[in-house]
């Protein structure tokens, strides 16, 4: 981890339309996962693509994560579903656990990774 590290841009803020989600490529602690952008109610958060439940990717199934009602973010396997805001589970099964989060910043019509556990960034393929 290189705390001098420079932040990473992610994509343009008109590239992530709200109810929608981005993939990235990130080294996260040092070993190789995959970002997973959302933005909800105007906010971009960052989660790695990770559920609580088993360590498959969300989207693992289907290439949605927000639920039908466009309110939570959801497991394609499992359906276990999270808040957009905080990545807080509020399914009875993992009820209070969390995604990874992953600091950002959106400013001058970019978003930006400025998480220091994170030391490489780019498009998922």
């Amino acid at each position: 981890m290189n705390p001098t590290q420079p932040p990473f841009f992610l994509c343009s803020s008109e590239a992530l339309a709200n109810g929608k989600h981005l993939k990235f490529a990130v080294t996260f602690e040092d070993h190789p996962d995959e970002c997973l952008l959302v933005r909800f109610e105007g906010k971009a958060y960052a989660y790695i693509n990770r559920c609580v439940h088993m360590p498959r990717m969300l989207d693992c199934q289907q290439d949605l994560v927000f639920d039908h009602s466009g309110r939570f973010l959801r497991c394609s396997m499992h359906g276990i579903v999270f808040t957009p805001e905080t990545g807080t589970s509020v399914s009875t099964m993992c009820e209070g656990e969390q995604l990874r989060a992953i600091e950002l910043s959106e400013e001058n019509g970019q978003v930006i990774l400025t998480d220091f556990r994170v030391s490489s960034a780019h498009a998922s393929s």
